[in-house]
C-alpha cells in the first residue's frame, strides 16, 4: 500500500489517473476539463448526491414502488427492437432462491455479452407493476466478484459528470485509490479531538462510500471544517506578512476627485461617495491597504476604483486592475475610458496592448487594465501604487502576491483594493473577512428599474414576451449549466437549447453559443457581435455571470435555474436591467424540483437586492448543504458552507489560536505542507 502525503497528493512517480481501473485516455481528459489532473483531485470530487440502494431483499418480498437490491443469477436475457424507433429493449429474467422477476434496459445492447445467462448479479433499482407483473427497469447492476458491492446494494455516491464519463467509472477509480492509498491526517489531532472531527482516512472513505447517511454528514462535517481552516489560516497568515510591509503614503486629492465627481453623467449615491473616501484615506497612509468593496450587482463599483486610480495618479503612481476573464477586463477597460478618457487606461490581455508594455515601463501609462497576462515578468511597471483586484475570490494567493511583490525602488507595495459583487449576509462579513477593511455600496444608482422575475414551467415559456422584445431591437441572454448533453444530468446543455430554441421559439433569430471551452479569440468575436447587436440571443454557461455589460440586453432566460444558487442567479439576472429599459428574468427548472428549491426561487421573484437576497438565503437554507458554498455562487470551497457561521468562527479561532502558538506553523509541519498545497489551487482575499 503506497503512502500518501499528509495532504494526500500524489508524489511524481506515484501512479497517475491513466493507471486507476474504469478511466481510460477518453475518460481522463474528460476529468481534465473538469480540473481533476492527479489522484488527489479525484479523491476530491466529491458526490452531489447518494441513491440509497441499501435495502435488500429477497425477489418473494419486493413491493411495487420499492428500491430494492436483488442479488442472484441471470437466467435468460434476449433483446428486441421497437418499430419506427430508434430504440432497443433488452429482456431478462433474473433468479434468486425465493423466485424470478422481469427486468429490462433500454439501449444498452453490451448487456447481452456482459450479463450472459448464469452470471451472478447485483441489481438495485425500483419495482414496477406491469401487465406481465413485477419488473425492475433500467436497474444499476454490478456482476458479483465477492461480498463486497460498489455500485449496488449500498448508500451509491453520484457524481458530477461530464461527457465520456459514467458513474461507474468514476466509482470504480475512487474505490481503487481509497484501497491503496495511506492517507495520512495532516490537522492536529488537539484540534480534532476539540472540535469531535473524524480522522481524515475515515472522511474520505465516507463522504465517497458512507454506511449510512449519517456517517455521510459526519465525513462532510470533518472536510466542511479542513476547508474553512485551511481557508481562514491562509487568509490570517498573509495579513500578518503584509503588516511587515511599507506602502507609498499616496496625498489626497481633493480637488481633482471634485472635478471628477462633477463631470459625471450622474450622481454618485451616499454609499459610493463613503466608500471612495474611506479608500483614499486609506492610500494616504504609509501602511499597505488592505479594502474589501463588497457592492450589489450594478450598485457602482467601478465607479469608485475610478476614483481610487485617479487619486493615484494624480500623485504619479500607477493602477493596475486585475480581471479573471479577458471579457470583464475588456469591460473594465472600457468603462473606465469612458469615465477618465481613453487616453488614461490602457488594456493588457494575451491579444490586446502587448506594443504598450514601454509607455507602462515609463510610467506613462497610469492606469493598467488586464487578466493574469499583467503578471507576467515582461510587464514592468514604473511606480505601481495601487492595485485592484476585481471578483478577489477567483483569483489564488499567488497571483495578488507576484503583483504585490512589483515593488518600487524605495521597497514599498502597492496598496491592494479588492472588490465582489458576491454580497454575504452582515452576520458572516465580520466572521469571514475580520481583518480587512469592507466598504460596502448598499445603494442602487438612481434611474435603474426592478428586473421583473418570473419562474415558467418546462414547456410553458412566454416566449412572446422575449420574440416581443428582440423585435424591439432588444436581446437576451439564455443561460445553461451544462456544455454538452448528459444521459446523468436531467438539464439542457447550451448546444441542445440552441438548437431547440433556433428550430422552435427562436426561428429565423440570430443566435450564437458561448462556453469556456471555447478560445479566447472566438469568444472575443462572439461577444463583441452580440455588443455592437448583430445577435438577437446569447446562449451561453455562467461564462457571462459578471462583467458583462450589454445595456441593450433586456431578458435573461436561465435554464435548469434549479441547479444555480440564489447568488448565482442574482448575478446572472445582474446582466440585464442596465439601462432606463423595463427588463425581464425568466427562471425555468428543468423538471421536478423539491418545494424548498421552489421558496428560494420565489424568493428571487420577490426581492431584487443582492443583500437581502442572502440574508433571506440563509434563513432558508441553514447550515449544511451538501453543495452549500458552489451553490452560494462563491468559488473557491467544494463542501464548505459560507452560511455555517458557528462553523466559520470554530474554523477561525482554531487558525488563530494555532498562529499564536509560540513557534506558529513552524511546530506543525504536516499543516504547513498542506497550506502550502492550498494556496496553489484554492483562491482567498
Amino acid at each position: 500500500m503506497r503512502q500518501v502525503s499528509v495532504f494526500f497528493a500524489i508524489l511524481k512517480n506515484a501512479m497517475m489517473l491513466i493507471g486507476l481501473p474504469g478511466l481510460g485516455e477518453t475518460s481522463v481528459r474528460d476529468l481534465q476539463r473538469m480540473g481533476i489532473l492527479l489522484p488527489e483531485d479525484l479523491l476530491e470530487h466529491y458526490p452531489m448526491r447518494y441513491d440509497d440502494f441499501s435495502n435488500r431483499r429477497l425477489v418473494s418480498d419486493v413491493a411495487p414502488g420499492e428500491t430494492v437490491t436483488l442479488s442472484g443469477v441471470i437466467t435468460s436475457i434476449a433483446s428486441r427492437p421497437v418499430p419506427g424507433r430508434r430504440l432497443t429493449i433488452i429482456n431478462a429474467i433474473f433468479s434468486d432462491t425465493s423466485g424470478s422477476i422481469r427486468v429490462i434496459w433500454f439501449n444498452q445492447r453490451f448487456l447481452l455479452k456482459t450479463l450472459t445467462p448464469g452470471t451472478h448479479v447485483t441489481l438495485s433499482g425500483q419495482v414496477e407493476l406491469q401487465k406481465q407483473g413485477l419488473q425492475l427497469k433500467n436497474p444499476s447492476f454490478e456482476v458479483q466478484r465477492g461480498q463486497e458491492t460498489t455500485h449496488t446494494g449500498r448508500i451509491v455516491p453520484i457524481y458530477p459528470l461530464e461527457a465520456s464519463l459514467t458513474q461507474k467509472r468514476l466509482r470504480t477509480a475512487i474505490a481503487a485509490l481509497l484501497r491503496t492509498e495511506r492517507i495520512v491526517d495532516w490537522l492536529p489531532e488537539e484540534i480534532r479531538h476539540r472540535e469531535q472531527l473524524i480522522d481524515l482516512p475515515r472522511a474520505l472513505q465516507q463522504i465517497h462510500f458512507p454506511e449510512t447517511f449519517d456517517a455521510a454528514e459526519e465525513a462532510r462535517h470533518r472536510l466542511q471544517f479542513d476547508e474553512l481552516f485551511l481557508y481562514e489560516l491562509a487568509h490570517l497568515r498573509s495579513r500578518e506578512e503584509l503588516k511587515k510591509l511599507s506602502a507609498p503614503a499616496i496625498a489626497e486629492a481633493i480637488e481633482t476627485i471634485k472635478l471628477f465627481v462633477q463631470s459625471l453623467p450622474f450622481t454618485l449615491t451616499t454609499a459610493q461617495r463613503k466608500a471612495a473616501w474611506q479608500i483614499i484615506e486609506d492610500m494616504s497612509r504609509g501602511e499597505p491597504m488592505n479594502r474589501l468593496l463588497e457592492g450589489d450587482v450594478g450598485s457602482g463599483k467601478t465607479v469608485a476604483a475610478a476614483i481610487a486610480a485617479l487619486n493615484a495618479a494624480t500623485a504619479g503612481y500607477q493602477t493596475a486592475l486585475l480581471a479573471p476573464t479577458e471579457i470583464l477586463a475588456e469591460q473594465h477597460a472600457t468603462t473606465l475610458q469612458r469615465l477618465l478618457g481613453e487616453e488614461a487606461v490602457i488594456l493588457v490581455t494575451r491579444t490586446h496592448g502587448q506594443d504598450r508594455l514601454p509607455e507602462i515601463a515609463k510610467g506613462e501609462a497610469k492606469i493598467i487594465v488586464g487578466t493574469h497576462a499583467l503578471l507576467e515578468n515582461k510587464v514592468m511597471f514604473h511606480r505601481l501604487g495601487l492595485v485592484i483586484v476585481d471578483e478577489q475570490h477567483r483569483f489564488g494567493v499567488k497571483q495578488r502576491q507576484a503583483l504585490k511583490e512589483k515593488q518600487m525602488d524605495d521597497g514599498t507595495v502597492p496598496h491592494l483594493l479588492s472588490m465582489t459583487a458576491t454580497p454575504i449576509p452582515r452576520t458572516l462579513a465580520l466572521t469571514l473577512y475580520g481583518d480587512l477593511d469592507i466598504s460596502v455600496l448598499d445603494e442602487m444608482p438612481k434611474g435603474r428599474k426592478p428586473i421583473k422575475t418570473e419562474i415558467v414551467k418546462k414547456g410553458d415559456s412566454d416566449f412572446t414576451r422575449i420574440k416581443q422584445e428582440l423585435d424591439a431591437g432588444r436581446q437576451a441572454f439564455f443561460v445553461c449549466a451544462l456544455i454538452d448533453p448528459s444521459e446523468e444530468v436531467e438539464a439542457k446543455s447550451v448546444t441542445e437549447l440552441h438548437d431547440e430554441l433556433q428550430k422552435g421559439p427562436l426561428k429565423g433569430y440570430r443566435a450564437a453559443v458561448l462556453h469556456g471551452r471555447m478560445k479566447s479569440e472566438e469568444k472575443e468575436r462572439i461577444m463583441a457581435e452580440f455588443k455592437q447587436g448583430n445577435l438577437h440571443a446569447l446562449i451561453s454557461t455562467t461564462v457571462i455571470e459578471v462583467g458583462v455589460d450589454v445595456p441593450n440586453a433586456t431578458v435573461m432566460f436561465v435554464e435548469g435555474a434549479e441547479r444555480f444558487g440564489l447568488a448565482q442567479l442574482h448575478q446572472l439576472r445582474g446582466r440585464v436591467g442596465r439601462s432606463d429599459l423595463p427588463s425581464l428574468c425568466f427562471l425555468r427548472p428543468s423538471g421536478f424540483v423539491p418545494e424548498q428549491t421552489y421558496e428560494r426561487l420565489r424568493a428571487l421573484v420577490e426581492c431584487n437586492n443582492g443583500f437581502e437576497l442572502a440574508e433571506r438565503d440563509l434563513a432558508l437554507r441553514g447550515p449544511g448543504d451538501i453543495y452549500g458554498t458552489v451553490q452560494s455562487g462563491f468559488p473557491g470551497f467544494k463542501l464548505a458552507d459560507l452560511f455555517n457561521a458557528p462553523m466559520i468562527a470554530k474554523a477561525r479561532n482554531a487558525a488563530q489560536s494555532l498562529l499564536k502558538e509560540e513557534g506558529g506553523l513552524s511546530r506543525y509541519p504536516a499543516v504547513r505542507a498542506r497550506l502550502g498545497e492550498y494556496v496553489k489551487k484554492i483562491h482567498f482575499e
